[in-house]
């Protein structure tokens, strides 16, 4: 089974039960899956009858190790299927270029390293001014992270989770930032006490609304949905809680899916 951003929801009943996520019959993996598995586990890092299941397929395997999932793994509890991981081999890197998992607790950590994904855009093949407006777009979704979270983290698994890919053959480039955090309905409650539930709490976040009480920012979100979709031709998906919402050159999909713990956003972008 190949697990991606299209077909997540439609497995999740798959791979998720209880305190258990069982990756064993899963072949491939993207940014997307990578960082749903990210709060799928910070969710159960506490319980005592948590249990990952590891793929047995070699290639999805190694794509972990290449990400430096065993890394995250040990980080949150998961010592015996970090070990198990750390051990593999990786025969052959990608030919893709990837962004491995990062982790990033506290916001001046985050800021200290948007340098770094300027030259890692220029890399993937941006021309200069495009890797610096890429950049951008993952810098407004960190901050978001620590803005909207601060003194509210709901477990003791805090900061932000950021992973990516280059697919040179289809010139695309797919990076998700995902946070264990309140989300957008926890944000945005206290302002909009009319919300009902997830989706209109993203699509109300999207309209450029903040729940900071008192200012007047929170056109982050449209600056990424204008310069994702305009400047790059790509889209921009947000899960948060149990809601989906897709916005591309079409208009805005949503839908009630699987929940999560906290919020993760991907925009997708093409390059020449």
């Amino acid at each position: 089974m190949d697990l991606n951003r299209l077909n997540i929801a439609s497995n999740f009943n798959k791979i998720a039960f209880g305190n258990t996520i069982d990756l064993g019959n899963v072949a491939s993996l993207d940014p997307w899956s990578m960082i749903t598995m990210c709060l799928l586990l910070a969710k159960r890092a506490n319980k005592d009858d948590k249990k990952f299941i590891l793929p047995k397929d070699l290639n999805a395997l190694c794509f972990l190790k290449e990400m430096c999932f065993d890394n995250f793994l040990k980080e949150i509890g998961f010592d015996k299927e970090a070990k198990k991981l750390s051990k593999i081999e990786i025969p052959k890197l990608s030919d893709e270029k990837v962004l491995q998992i990062e982790h990033y607790e506290y916001q001046s950590e985050f800021e200290a390293k948007l340098a770094y994904f300027i030259e890692m855009f220029k890399n993937f093949g941006l021309n200069q001014s495009d890797a610096y407006r890429a950049t951008s777009l993952i810098g407004e979704l960190g901050n978001n992270v620590f803005d909207h979270n601060l003194g509210n983290w709901p477990t003791n698994i805090r900061g932000c989770f950021i992973t990516g890919q280059n697919y040179s053959k289809e010139k695309k480039i797919e990076i998700t930032v995902g946070d264990p955090g309140i989300g957008f309905w926890g944000s945005l409650k206290n302002a909009f006490p009319e919300l009902n539930n997830d989706v209109e709490a993203i699509i109300k976040g999207l309209g450029g609304n903040t729940g900071r009480m008192g200012e007047k920012r929170g056109n982050g979100l449209k600056l990424i949905q204008d310069w994702t979709i305009n400047k790059f031709s790509g889209c921009l998906m947000i899960h948060s809680k149990k809601g989906l919402v897709i916005v591309d050159k079409d208009g805005i999909k949503n839908d009630e899916v699987f929940e999560i713990l906290g919020t993760m956003v991907q925009f997708v972008i093409y390059y020449d």
